[in-house]
């Protein structure tokens, strides 16, 4: 049952939104040389703009803190770490949503730590507009409200 507290974004605007989330980050003249995925909600946005910016390395991690039935924010736990050595390559993080975007912020440290990273950019398809306190360097819908994507339904 839809919300009025919620928006819901069906697998043809998620499309449409990953191409534009997409052409913007080829318009900025960034050119990733690796295109990370933050499981679980970014790996679609993952498979999505690494395809459309021809972009082969791909890797995941695993970053949870929140309860989905609770909607409720927890301890941020970080996983499934990839093992590449990223120094001198320019990465690209992407998730579905920045909320807060903490999680942006500890999985670039993670990554700088872990895999010598040094060029990071940010991009999420929504970024939720009353929450979120560090902006990703990319993204194509400001919301206020709870998102239900596609794979939530």
């Amino acid at each position: 049952m839809k919300k009025k507290s919620e928006v819901h974004i069906s697998w043809a605007q998620l499309e449409k939104l990953a191409a534009q989330l997409s052409r913007m980050i080829t318009e900025s003249g960034f050119k990733p040389d690796y295109v990370v995925g933050i499981a679980m909600g970014g790996l679609i946005p993952l498979a999505l703009v690494a395809e459309n910016l021809k972009v082969k390395n791909v890797a995941t991690m695993s970053a949870c803190s929140y309860d989905g039935k609770n909607r409720k924010r927890g301890k941020l736990v970080i996983s499934h770490v990839p093992r590449f050595q990223a120094r001198g390559k320019k990465i690209l993080l992407i998730d579905e949503i920045a909320d807060t975007g903490d999680t942006f912020r500890d999985v670039s440290k993670v990554l700088k730590e872990k895999c010598g990273a040094t060029h990071i950019k940010t991009a999420a398809i929504v970024v939720n507009t009353i929450r979120c306190r560090i902006l990703p360097d990319f993204s194509v819908m400001n919301v206020d409200r709870w998102v239900v994507f596609p794979w939530d339904v």
